[in-house]
């Protein structure tokens, strides 16, 4: 008997140590209003361009000739989805704007989330789609959220220029991102 209460004490300390020991070393992912946010994490004030990019295609163009590392200047609207942003990361959804349509084209529309084209076929939108990233020296995306920065929302018209990610093809196109320019609506 006292060889089981010593094991299940054993047992116990161990579990508490476990779960004691999870929480120390563990941070909360730096954002841009944290001040642990690395300098190496934030995103480059100079990212967000005033000079319209030259030769932007649509995303459905640009999915047509996916080549790992190879340039990409893309043009479209931030949304496709309801939420286009990933907390925490800098990435978000670009839709492609000839292709599918924001749902506030119409006067009497009344959509909450006009961005994530919900009145187009979710299968036309799958397909007019592409993920912007800002990546560091390594490929790491960022770990801030580029929603608000510098005018960058759900729905803004951008152009974006980068290289094509690792991994990425044709049904899944990733592009990171070295310039943006934010149209003036």
């Amino acid at each position: 008997m006292k060889t089981k209460h010593i094991l299940f004490t054993s047992l116990a300390a161990a579990l508490a140590i476990t779960i004691v020991g999870c929480g120390q070393g563990s941070s909360p992912t730096p954002d841009s209003s944290s001040p642990a946010a690395s300098a190496e994490n934030l995103i480059p004030q100079e990212l967000v361009v005033s000079d319209q990019l030259e030769g932007a295609i649509g995303v459905v163009d640009a999915r047509k000739d996916v080549q790992e590392g190879k340039e990409a200047v893309v043009t479209g609207f931030i949304g496709g989805r309801a939420e286009p942003f990933v907390e925490g990361r800098a990435i978000f959804t670009l839709a492609d704007s000839k292709a599918i349509i924001r749902c506030d084209v119409d006067d009497d529309d009344h959509c909450a989330t006009p961005w994530d084209a919900c009145c187009d076929d979710p299968a036309k939108i799958k397909a007019s789609i592409a993920t912007v990233q800002i990546v560091d020296g390594d490929g790491m995306v960022l770990k801030q959220t580029l929603k608000d920065f510098q005018g960058i929302k759900p729905g803004s018209t951008v152009s974006v220029k980068g290289t094509i990610a690792p991994g990425s093809t044709k049904d899944a196109l990733v592009i990171n991102a070295d310039q943006i320019h934010v149209a003036s609506k």
